[in-house]
């Protein structure tokens, strides 16, 4: 009980610390400073004041150096804001203290996800650091961090996947009962009216549901109506939450139902010419392959510099060791993951000790393998694959940006891997040396834990701090001089 105490105090100490950071990140930041922020929180204030929701065409929130709105795509994170800033506008007037409230959005999005994580680290890993570290890769990450400050709809992509990730694991437990269908439906229907790059987890949650009836089914199990019912109870919570969003976009746009082709017909009419879609800078106008984009060009680093966090303007927040840290933490544990293969891994995704290795190894050999594992980790796969490969085929067909957050949806199930991974050379440390590797497996997570912690503490005092301590008037848009964002005259 004593221990259990601990455990939980320690816990709601740490988040109260990480709540601390984002909720100073989101007082400091200036408007605008997170990406495409001025223009989601003009749909939040025409929604406050005509009380319905824009089309991608209205003049009011017209972007007119991209020609463009955001209203084409999906906006429940911007509906939920302009609640949000209705709320606070009874209160005061003052333009910064309204764009603080509707950036509790993304931070209560931070909120939910810091809890989905935490739970689902239990689901999967055995022993305990493991779960904390697992824990801290998703929510101590610079840019994690960052999406949970300011007006975006990544924040409420990643705060879906999370959830969507622990019900499919309380689904493999509880061989999806009522509830957990209910609650998986509703985390889905959220996924769907965030971010299309995070779609790949609609299909890592079909893949996942089916694999579970399948090795049912193979067990000897009658469960074929069952799997039926439920899985229309799924599909038909889905279509009724969200159905309305796409039967409107069809409706407006000509039977555009995603609203992607008519925001590129809008934008060639009323884009800058710089920025009209014919006149992009991509890779095929410049006669680059995909090859060279992705191996000859700074392309994939600076979408690794993006995807670990970029804080501030560049000459503010390039800090090499902590990218190189990060770095290493991510090869460390892709080459855990490809050491010990992907088949091997326990029905609770995690080494465990020596004993419960070689037992899982025995059962191995006399059992047939778990379908449902296999999809599961097919569908881990995807949720990784697919918004990378979004994030590549626009760099290099539509518009040319090496932008690390556009890969961000595959956050949990990336670093799954990379906990899995760095886990299992623990391990082997532990069985190496008997007598003293469980002390340095230990002590090797442990300053793997405190380095994530202190990073995030250096990012808010040494980057954050300094770059926006200074702004007098954080509700306007700062403009920047090419010295002030590269460096350079």
């Amino acid at each position: 009980m004593k221990q259990l105490r601990r455990d939980i105090g320690i816990e709601a100490l740490f988040f109260t610390f990480v709540l601390g950071i984002w909720l100073f990140w989101a007082f400091l930041l200036p408007l605008n400073e997170g990406p495409d922020e001025n223009m989601r929180l003009q749909i939040a204030q025409f929604i406050l004041k005509y009380g319905k929701l824009p089309t991608g065409y209205q003049k009011e929130i017209m972007d007119y150096t991209w020609g463009f709105t955001y209203a084409f795509r999906p906006i429940l994170p911007q509906m939920v804001e302009a609640l949000f800033i209705g709320f606070a506008m009874i209160f005061t007037e003052d333009a910064f203290t309204l764009l603080f409230a509707g950036r509790l959005v993304s931070v209560l999005s931070g909120v939910v996800f810091f809890w989905y994580v935490w739970a689902l680290g239990s689901l999967l890993f055995e022993r305990k650091s493991l779960r904390g570290l697992f824990l801290l890769l998703n929510v101590c990450l610079p840019q994690s961090s960052l999406l949970f400050t300011y007006l975006n709809c990544d924040s409420t992509a990643l705060m879906a996947s999370a959830m969507i990730l622990y019900y499919l694991g309380r689904g493999m437990k509880d061989a999806f009962s009522i509830r957990t269908c209910i609650w998986l439906g509703v985390s889905l229907s959220v996924c769907v009216l965030s971010y299309y790059n995070a779609y790949g987890f609609l299909l890592t949650a079909a893949l996942v549901f089916a694999g579970c009836f399948l090795e049912r089914a193979r067990n000897g199990e009658r469960c074929g109506k069952e799997f039926f019912y439920k899985g229309f109870l799924i599909l038909g919570l889905v279509l009724a939450l969200t159905g309305w969003w796409f039967v409107r976009n069809y409706v407006l746009y000509e039977g555009d139902f995603l609203g992607l082709r008519t925001q590129e017909e809008c934008a060639e009419l009323y884009a800058m010419d710089l920025f009209k879609p014919s006149g992009r800078r991509n890779c095929i106008n410049m006669g680059m392959s995909l090859t060279d984009m992705l191996f000859r060009s700074d392309w994939t680093f600076l979408v690794f510099k993006g995807f670990v966090g970029i804080l501030a303007p560049l000459t503010e927040a390039h800090r090499a060791w902590i990218f190189a840290g990060y770095g290493g933490l991510f090869l460390i544990g892709g080459m855990g993951v490809l050491a010990f293969g992907v088949r091997g891994m326990g029905r609770k995704f995690g080494p465990g000790s020596r004993e419960k290795a070689d037992k899982r190894k025995a059962e191995k050999r006399k059992e047939p393998v778990d379908v449902s594992r296999i999809m599961l980790h097919l569908g881990l796969v995807i949720a990784i694959v697919l918004p990378n490969a979004l994030n590549i085929w626009y760099s290099y067909s539509n518009d040319y940006q090496p932008q690390g957050r556009y890969s961000m949806p595959m956050l949990v199930p990336f670093m799954y891997y990379v906990t899995w991974g760095l886990g299992y050379w623990g391990q082997r440390l532990a069985d190496r040396w008997p007598d003293r590797g469980a002390k340095w497996r230990r002590s090797l997570e442990r300053l793997a834990c405190l380095w994530i912690i202190l990073t995030l503490v250096y990012s808010t005092v040494g980057i954050m701090w300094p770059a926006y301590r200074n702004v007098e008037d954080k509700a306007e848009v700062r403009v920047y001089s090419l010295e002030e964002l590269f460096g350079v005259e």
